[in-house]
Order: C-alpha cells, then structure tokens, then sequence
C-alpha cells in the first residue's frame, strides 16, 4: 500500500525539501497549478506531490538535486498535439520566467477542462 498524504500543508512541506534554487521553483509551480486549476487535490505518494482529479494523476512535481520535474499523468496529455508521433509528458525546470508559467498555466488548464 502506498502512503498518501493530502492537501497544500503535505505538499508544500515536500517541496521544501528541495534544494533552495528548485524549492522556489517548486512553490511557484504548486501555485500556478492550485490557481489555474483549484479542483485538483494535492497529495504526496510515492514521495511526489501529484495533483488528482476523480482519483486520476493529472500532473505532478518532482524535485531533484539537479532539476525539477513537472509532468502529467498519461492518461490526461494536454501537450499531446495532433498529427505527432512523440508526446512529451515531462519537462526539467532550471528557472521560471513569465513566458513558461503562461505555458505551464495553459496546460494545467488544458488538462483539467
């Protein structure tokens, strides 16, 4: 059985485990996703914070010494683009600028409309 945590106190204490640069980082991205999408549930599994919808993973942080991860779920891609053969579902994050948390906000909204 996977232990589970829930809610914005559990995931916010996870990410502050991260290493300073990518915390940061980490807090922004749990902000942009709960603002562009409040009916995703935070949890931490696996020791992930994901953010749920109907018990489904639609996208989730994982920080690293060297990087952060932000992707979503297969099951929702909302980068899956029509007519392509490969479908990114991850990104590494180094910084946060405007232009990516426009994007990164887009897609959250994407993949829970």
């Amino acid at each position: 059985m996977m232990f589970t945590k829930k809610g914005d106190a559990a995931v916010l204490a996870k990410l502050s485990e991260a290493p300073a640069q990518y915390r940061e980082i980490g807090e922004r991205l749990h902000s942009i996703i709960r603002e562009s999408a409040p009916s995703l549930e935070p949890i931490v599994r696996w020791g992930l914070p994901f953010y749920v919808k109907d018990g489904k993973d639609i996208c989730y942080i994982k920080p690293d010494k060297d990087f952060i991860a932000f992707g979503f779920g297969e099951v929702v891609n909302p980068a899956r683009e029509e007519g392509a053969s490969m479908h990114p579902v991850a990104w590494t994050i180094t910084s946060l600028d405007a232009a990516t948390e426009a994007k990164i906000r887009a897609l959250v909204e994407k993949a829970v409309a």
